[in-house]
């Protein structure tokens, strides 16, 4: 609930918004629509905000401030409270009279799964299955992803839905909440507060959510389709089961935790039996959204969907934000990342691998905070969505509506959303998933350190398997030694063909079982630091600096346009032909140099803003 104060000072605000945002943002817009190359479905930017409740001074605040819709959590249990077949309406009826009285568009967030999510009735139904965790084997309140009553309940929640609501012509886009505490593509976390609220306590925590029979049935199913031969598995993972239907995860309880440190301790066969087993976790989730997506497509055959995802991507969580995107792409829906705050260069590294992927998918994808942001994030949000060519922003209100302030910020840089942006970006940096898999941490604080630098797209293990660096000239290595041979060998394969990549911090490289192939591979036999490969070269450097020179060498020698490659709070990105962008963060002007093969020009970037240069 908004103090008295902020209700009036958003009043007083209103009118001299409307001048400013909404019609900068619809002017850019129409720009959108009126390119010949893209589609306007597709390139289109939404700025979306949260409701609880919305009258018509609501939605005519919440449009003056430059939203193009707002979103509302539209539960299985919401729609059907009272018992099996007794469809209500009435709740999300209103919300859609106040939108269309007010020409404002609606992004319903469908959510079913987590425990606030479902009714009661179903709850204590036969057919409410949840999940348990492998550390102490207790029940949660949240429905397990194997619970195999639920695909139908899913279709039919949707299908009713879609019914109601697909033709109104008032929906923006679909919102899916399909695991997790909050709905996003991730299991169980942290819950509490308002979930509570709806199902009371349950148990919850970071760990892993899959101590059930249907679940162990599956990882069977995964793992024989994987090795094929029992011999396999045994030689992989050093045990000696006797039959498939005896394989076991690789531990429970306490033993979880003592399995966790033999792995980390480097022993092969518990890395390897590791590996397998978090495939399978990550995996299930992304088979999850795979199922939810065909589902919703079939109801919403034109309509913009987006996957709701979040966190770090740590094991826990079971997302491999690139394999989302992928399956996401494959029903022409889109993908949605919780995880933003204030920090421009944090916010990259958390949601850079769903934009990278989302590009080499040729999908679409959005940003979401996953809390309150102050002045300086309104504007890091505003660039990262630009930055990274993003079609969605999310928000919620009182993040710009706390302060005049706050929403003087807004009206100011609000300007920048909604240019159209096709970022360029030669460079692509390793994100290590296997490595970081085996030993999670450390990796995303140098990887916002290197935004500082120069922009980069991510590449895991999944997408170099779908050719993504070959739209990249050069490849950053800075964590990561263990690698699969496979993966070395297609960076190998894409050095020869002229990529260039830069190593540091990684003195060797080894694979899951602990032996070299990845080091000669890449570096040759010779243990050389530099090493030419066909038309491409491998160079290790020890630091920052080494880094910072080595790219600015190669960038020249390949002709690219070089442009900052300093650790000054100031970063750029290109976001089209002759198009600069960027973001200063300091309290200071300052000047970046933008070195191209023939000129050099100097671009002036003012203080806590974004500048935008056209050369």
């Amino acid at each position: 609930m908004k103090s008295n104060f902020v209700k009036i000072l958003l009043i007083g605000l209103s009118a001299t918004i409307i001048a400013t945002c909404c019609d900068s943002g619809q002017t850019a817009r129409r720009q959108t629509v009126s390119s010949d190359e893209q589609n306007p479905l597709d390139r289109n930017m939404s700025y979306t905000f949260y409701i609880q409740g919305i009258n018509d001074s609501i939605a005519r605040l919440y449009k003056s401030l430059g939203a193009t819709s707002v979103e509302s959590y539209v539960t299985w249990e919401t729609c059907e409270k009272t018992g099996e077949g007794s469809w209500n309406w009435s709740k999300w009826d209103s919300v859609v009279d106040v939108l269309k009285k007010n020409n404002i568009k609606w992004v319903p967030f469908l959510i079913l799964g987590p425990a606030y999510s479902t009714p009661g009735w179903f709850r204590e139904g036969k057919e409410h299955f949840p999940c348990r965790c492998l550390e102490h084997g207790t029940d949660s309140k949240i429905e397990s992803l194997w619970n195999p009553n639920l695909p139908k309940r899913i279709d039919r929640f949707i299908k009713a839905f879609s019914d109601r609501y697909r033709d109104s012509g008032v929906i923006e886009s679909v919102l899916l909440g399909i695991q997790g505490d909050f709905g996003e593509a991730i299991y169980s976390v942290y819950g509490g507060g308002w979930t509570f609220d709806i199902p009371g306590k349950y148990h919850n925590h970071p760990g892993y959510w899959c101590d059930d029979p249907y679940a162990l049935a599956d990882f069977r199913l995964f793992i024989r389709q994987r090795y094929i031969s029992l011999d396999k598995v045994n030689k992989a993972w050093g045990t000696g089961y006797s039959d498939f239907s005896k394989i076991d995860f690789p531990g429970r309880k306490d033993k979880l935790d003592k399995f966790e440190k033999v792995v980390q301790s480097g022993n092969p066969h518990a890395r390897r039996q590791w590996i397998d087993f978090i495939d399978w976790y990550r995996g299930a989730m992304t088979n999850w959204a795979d199922m939810w997506m065909g589902t919703t497509r079939k109801y919403f055959p034109n309509t913009q969907i987006y996957l709701c995802t979040g966190g770090d991507s740590r094991p826990q969580l079971g997302s491999n934000f690139a394999e989302q995107t992928r399956v996401s792409a494959k029903h022409g829906a889109g993908v949605r990342i919780t995880n933003e705050a204030s920090d421009y260069k944090t916010n990259f590294s958390y949601t850079g691998w769903v934009a990278s992927a989302g590009k080499h998918y040729k999908t679409f994808y959005g940003f979401e905070p996953a809390g309150e942001e102050n002045e300086n994030g309104i504007i890091a949000r505003i660039y990262n969505a630009t930055a990274a060519g993003a079609n969605q922003l999310f928000d919620y209100p009182s993040n710009v509506t706390s302060s005049m302030n706050r929403t003087n910020v807004q009206k100011e840089h609000f300007k920048y959303l909604f240019h159209v942006s096709e970022p360029i970006v030669p460079v692509a940096l390793w994100y290590p998933n296997v490595s970081l898999t085996l030993k999670w941490g450390g990796f995303l604080e140098k990887s916002a350190l290197f935004r500082d630098y120069t922009d980069f797209d991510f590449i895991d293990e999944t997408m170099l398997g779908t050719g993504a660096l070959e739209g990249h000239k050069i490849l950053v290595i800075i964590q990561g030694e263990v690698m699969e041979t496979a993966d070395a060998n297609r960076i190998a394969d894409w050095i020869r063909k002229g990529g260039y990549a830069i190593v540091m911090e990684v003195p060797k490289f080894e694979n899951v079982e602990a032996t070299p192939e990845p080091e000669q591979i890449l570096f040759g036999d010779n243990g050389s630091n530099d090493r030419m490969n066909g038309r491409g070269r491998i160079l290790r450097v020890r630091d920052w600096k080494g880094l910072s020179d080595a790219l600015r060498n190669t960038m020249s020698e390949l002709k690219l346009p070089v442009c900052d490659l300093r650790n000054d709070s100031v970063f750029t990105t290109q976001i089209g032909k002759g198009r600069w962008f960027f973001l200063n963060t300091t309290n200071k002007s300052s000047i970046v140099k933008i070195i191209l093969p023939d000129s050099t020009y100097n671009a002036t970037t003012g203080p806590d803003t974004i500048t935008e240069v056209n050369l």
